[in-house]
């Protein structure tokens, strides 16, 4: 551009001379002479100025030229997308360049590395991949991280140059491929059409949507397509998943009990659907646009709708509104409702929705429970005045047979007696050895008789339960224990401060038995030892325990122990009825309780029981004996 400017410079300089040296050739000659001289140079310096002239014409058609070749690789380079050498090729150093290249390069390469910016950004952040089609619709360009390629382990050699249907890992759209390709020779565009895909980004199956546009030559002519192509795998998942629950919910809503109701800002009930109308009839649409106290007056009181309106009008949720319907067939069927109220995405109130019941079914096994609780306790109460008669007559046949035989047996003793202090000592050995006999059966009819009654009274005596101090009942009864020959007396070990809540005199003749019990099976023992204790089982169940070191039994035999008249040990070796635990075990589970017996012969036994509970969930609370603490001893009794 310098140079081009000096040549110019040197061009109006050179005529400028030739013009001032003819001027002055012409002046002189208008004189009378003609100067060689100046004449001479002015030619030669307007030859000079020609020839300057011709050189810069010259520069310029080569400076334009060069331009031209530059436009059109410029324009070749941006044909093909390589902008970046078309803005190299602009900025080539040349001498006839206009220096106004340099200015459009950085222009164009501002302008189109913005856009070609923004442009990879998009492809790059976008799950879109771009392709193309040629005139005959066959694949011809085709985004390399596109999925159908790489990530499903194909190259673009085995997608690149064949149609859509040609491609063996695509199915058919739902249109089909005829009417696809239809749309492609009528060169319109289309938008998200679905295909089926085998091996989408490593996956087996997989979903695309296309969509295209058609492209043109300069001059005109149809050039193929181009479009973009996204992944639409999940969405389609998402909707398979959701169309199966909508059909699953509409297969629930037909078969189930419950459905969806709502009602608009003043609670009047919307037009029916469908379901509604199957499960109500014309009686839904008959109510539609009626609130539920005006379509249903007549299925709660007044004041019961009443109380129902004020929930609604606090815009509080409510629950469990029963009332019975009748139905155009004459059904009567019973509904129950829970709704709450309902807002716009203002926060305005536009009605209330919920769910409704029919509860038909429940209703008639609550009134067949009522009819059969009410057909069960007049026959229990019937079966409980036959059982109390039977029980009164039981209690006074026992009462007058042990009446009638205790005087008898009686008489038997009393004669024997009698006999005794008559014959005094008249008496052979052998006839008072059969006195004694006799008087001794006597003496344990009479406690068999007894403890016959008292088995029958423990299983109709009235359990009326009240706090008993434990530990001091047991001293009590401790005390009372008649003396007896033995080896040792025996030391007592009793649990201070237990409580308990039963009926006294129940409890005291199961404690007397045990008692009894454990004294009477200790008395061949040397140090002899019996313990009670009280405590808490894994069921929350007051545990009392009599534990003792005597003469104890085969664990097999431990439950004849409870049998009436069952007796592990030989009458010789220790006296006894055969009835007493029968009794004990008898107050215990009328008590709501069980009693346990472990033994082993010639260590001891150990009996547990329960008075079962005060009051459900709670149990009379004993103080348990702190660790590292005995019982308290009793002193012994002999």
């Amino acid at each position: 551009m310098a140079s081009l400017a000096v040549v110019g410079v040197a061009a109006a300089g050179a005529g400028l001379w030739a013009a001032f040296r003819l001027a002055t050739a012409v002046w002189n000659s208008s004189n009378g002479s003609v100067p060689r001289g100046p004449l001479l140079e002015g030619l030669v310096a307007a030859a000079a100025c020609l020839g300057l002239l011709a050189l810069l014409a010259l520069a310029q058609w080569h400076a334009r030229q060069l331009a031209s070749r530059t436009l059109r690789a410029t324009a070749n380079e941006l044909r093909r997308g390589a902008w970046e050498s078309a803005v190299a090729g602009l900025r080539q150093p040349a001498r006839a360049v206009p220096s106004a290249f340099g200015d459009l390069a950085n222009q164009v390469e501002g302008v189109i590395s913005e856009s070609d910016r923004r442009w990879r950004a998009r492809a790059e952040l976008s799950s879109d991949w771009y392709w193309e089609m040629d005139a005959r619709f066959k694949l011809s360009n085709l985004s390399a991280d596109a999925p159908i390629v790489k990530p499903a382990g194909r190259a673009l050699g085995d997608v690149l140059g064949r149609r859509c249907d040609e491609l063996g890992f695509c199915d058919p759209p739902a249109i089909g491929w005829d009417a696809f390709h239809d749309v492609l020779e009528r060169q319109e565009s289309f938008r998200d059409l679905e295909l089926a895909v085998r091996g989408l980004g490593g996956r087996p199956h997989g979903w695309i949507a296309l969509s295209g546009r058609p492209r043109m030559h300069r001059d005109g002519t149809f050039a193929g397509y181009e479009g973009v192509a996204r992944d639409v795998s999940a969405a389609k998942e998402a909707y398979r998943r959701l169309q199966a629950s909508e059909q699953r919910y509409a297969v629930m809503a037909g078969l189930s009990a419950d459905w969806y109701w709502s009602t608009d800002e003043h609670h009047r009930i919307p037009t029916p659907d469908a379901e509604m109308v199957r499960r109500f009839g014309q009686m839904a649409v008959r109510n539609a646009g009626k609130t539920r106290w005006e379509a249903f007056a007549d299925a709660l009181s007044p004041t019961q709708w009443a109380v129902h309106q004020e929930e609604l009008r606090s815009l509080q949720p409510f629950r469990a509104l029963e009332f019975a319907v009748q139905r155009d067939d004459g059904r009567t069927i019973w509904i129950s409702l829970a709704g709450a109220p309902r807002f716009d995405e203002r926060g305005q109130f536009i009605g209330y929705h919920g769910v409704g019941r029919d509860i038909t079914l429940r209703k008639m096994h609550e009134q067949m429970l009522v009819q059969h609780n009410r057909e069960l306790q007049s026959a229990v109460a019937s079966r409980t005045r036959e059982l109390e008669l039977a029980n009164r007559d039981l209690d006074a046949f026992a009462r007058q047979l042990a009446h009638e035989l205790r005087t008898p047996i009686g008489h038997v003793q009393g004669l024997a007696e009698l006999l005794r202090q008559r014959l005094g000592a008249r008496l052979q050995p052998e006839e008072a050895q059969m006195l004694t006999l006799q008087s001794n059966a006597a003496h344990d009819m009479l406690a068999t008789l007894e403890a016959l009654l008292e088995l029958a009274r423990s299983s109709t005596a009235t359990i009326e339960r009240q706090a008993i101090d434990l530990s001091a009942l047991v001293h009590e009864l401790i005390a009372a224990l008649p003396l007896a020959v033995r080896q040792a007396p025996v030391q007592w070990e009793v649990q201070p401060e237990m409580h308990v809540y039963a009926s006294a005199p129940q409890l005291r003749i199961v404690l007397q038995n045990l008692l009894s019990n454990a004294a009477k099976f200790t008395r061949d023992v040397s140090q002899p030892i019996v313990s009670v204790s009280g405590q808490h089982n894994a069921d929350g169940q007051l545990l009392i325990r009599v534990a003792d070191n005597g003469a104890g039994f085969e664990p097999s035999l431990a439950a004849r122990l409870f049998q009436p008249f069952q007796r592990l040990h030989r009458d010789t070796e220790f006296h006894g009825t055969g009835i007493g635990l029968t009794i004990v075990q008898r107050i215990v589970q009328r008590h709501g309780g069980a009693i346990t017996a472990r033994g082993t012969p010639g260590v001891g036994a150990v009996f547990e029981f329960t008075l079962g509970q005060r009051e459900a969930g709670e149990s009379e609370p004993v103080q348990p004996t702190p660790r590292g603490e005995a019982p308290h001893p009793l002193p012994a009794v002999g």
